[in-house]
């Protein structure tokens, strides 16, 4: 594929024809949802080497990064810039991540689990419409909005790149309406060449068990022998909500609880199952509420949850439930768990 670079002129209107031909980039015609649908699978098939910057905003902070990404078809390696992450890096290939710290030299791989349905679930919920067309970084994009066909839920907006389908900024607001998330290119290098290394483990990295596999999938049965209890389903979801997965999960005591997760392709709710003792905290009882990041009677498990918290307990079970969702629903999913 040819060098996609920003030029002016009749110059660059032939390259961005070009491009978009060999890539299968959309038609005028194509609807907003089929753009939305060749977006999730675009970078999968571009080369480049571009600067990503994050941030998460929440009632008591807000969280920011800076990271370098370097992707080919196939795989993608993340560079952490930001002081607290400087040099931390992350390369996924296929179904595996692979988390490299340079300080201890050492490699850890989990699971990348996607969910083939997942988008078809998002059209099912949410509506996609085309705000407007804009520049961002020099180059022109589509502003798609994804928005619940109900009011009172989160809504997504994405800027797609006319010429690859390389979404550039992606900004996320929970069920108020206020930002949560954002995510942007402040630069993108196209097809530079990127040695087979920067993908794989270097010699002499020590390889390390992940205790907690937070992309592995359990099946009831096998996270009940794990936890030592059986772990309970709950009988009442809100509309358009499904099982994402059942999962494993230690908080920084070494209890360990089982996470179940529901989605409906946008929004998603969880439920945190395990023994009330907890031995860095002490014991939680009773009935609770909260939003925004994590409790201080609750270890350290809802540190990086956000959403409102419902806590209760059951004989010598705790159940947490977090979700961007009304008070009401997550107080009907906590009672349909038996």
């Amino acid at each position: 594929m040819m060098r996609a670079t920003i030029l002016v002129g009749m110059a660059a209107m032939t390259l961005a024809v070009c491009v978009a031909s060999e890539i299968g980039a959309p038609t005028p015609a194509a609807s907003p949802a089929e753009r939305l649908r060749a977006a999730q699978s675009a970078e999968d098939r571009l080369t480049l080497r571009a600067t990503l910057n994050t941030a998460t905003f929440s009632q008591q902070s807000s969280v920011s990064s800076q990271v370098v990404v370097c992707r080919k078809p196939g795989c993608c390696r993340w560079e952490y810039q930001s002081p607290a992450l400087k040099g931390l890096a992350m390369i996924e290939k296929g179904d595996t991540v692979i988390r490299l710290d340079p300080a201890q030299k050492t490699a850890s791989a989990a699971c990348s689990h996607r969910e083939p349905g997942r988008f078809d679930l998002l059209l099912k919920n949410y509506t996609v419409t085309q705000e407007r067309t804009e520049p961002i970084i020099g180059r022109a994009a589509d502003v798609l909005v994804i928005k619940h066909r109900e009011a009172g839920s989160p809504a997504k907006k994405v800027w797609v790149d006319r010429a690859t389908n390389l979404i550039l900024r992606t900004e996320y607001y929970d069920s108020d309406g206020k930002l949560a998330t954002l995510t942007f290119y402040t630069d993108i290098e196209w097809n530079p060449p990127l040695a087979d290394s920067l993908f794989e483990i270097l010699d002499g990295w020590k390889k390390v068990a992940v205790e907690d596999d937070p992309g592995k999938h359990w099946d009831r049965e096998g996270l009940s022998r794990e936890v030592a209890f059986n772990v309970c389903e709950p009988a009442y979801l809100p509309a358009g909500f499904a099982v994402d997965g059942f999962h494993l999960y230690h908080c920084r005591c070494g209890v360990a609880s089982a996470h179940l997760r529901y989605v409906d392709g946008l929004n998603s709710v969880s439920v945190f199952e395990r023994f009330t003792q907890c031995p860095g905290r002490g014991r939680g009882r009773g009935f609770g509420w909260g939003k925004g990041r994590g409790g201080g009677r609750n270890c350290q498990l809802l540190a990086s949850q956000p959403g409102r918290m419902l806590v209760r307990q059951v004989g010598d079970l705790s159940f947490i439930l977090i979700g961007d969702l009304p008070e009401t629903e997550l107080s009907k999913i906590a009672d349909s768990v038996k």
